[in-house]
């Protein structure tokens, strides 16, 4: 038979694996149940952290492509008004050179018209002036219309040569 030296060495060991087997039962499974909660919760924050990260990401991709949207269309519409601009100003340009060009024409028109006016009274003058001298020369009156046309003859003849 097997003898047992000390029975409060045995007591205590059957106390021992009573105490371990009472724990097993009724503490441990809570204690591991309480901490597979805890992992999953763990594990559900960092998918949870992670679907959160991949819609920050998403959210920014959609952010940066509506960013470069509006850029590409005020650029376009900065484009379209620097094109009307110079549409506009090319347009005011010809206005002002067709315009120019109307004032510079009807003033060389006056011009000419002043000049002929001028040389036409200035003929005049000069055969009046061509009359008199020749019939204070000859002493005698000539008969005016045939010595203006005859004057005006010479003066067209002069011009002709000139």
């Amino acid at each position: 038979m097997f003898v047992v030296p000390n029975l409060t060495l045995l007591i205590q060991d059957i106390a021992f694996f009573v105490l371990l087997f009472l724990i097993a039962r009724y503490l441990y499974r809570p204690i591991v149940q309480v901490l597979e909660a805890r992992t999953k919760r763990i594990q559900e924050g960092l998918r949870a952290a992670e679907e959160a990260q991949k819609d920050r990401e998403a959210a920014e991709r959609e952010y940066q492509q509506r960013l470069d949207q509006a850029r590409k269309e005020g650029q376009a519409l900065l484009d379209r008004i620097a094109k009307q601009g110079e549409d506009l100003r090319k347009e005011l340009e010809a206005k002002a050179r067709g315009q120019a060009e109307g004032l510079i024409a009807k003033a060389r028109a006056e011009i000419q018209q002043e000049r002929e006016k001028a040389v036409q009274d200035l003929r005049g003058q000069v055969a009046d002036l061509a009359v008199l001298a020749a019939g204070r020369i000859i002493g005698e009156s000539l008969d005016a219309k045939k010595h203006r046309e005859l004057i005006e003859r010479a003066i067209e003849e002069a011009e002709i040569r000139a």
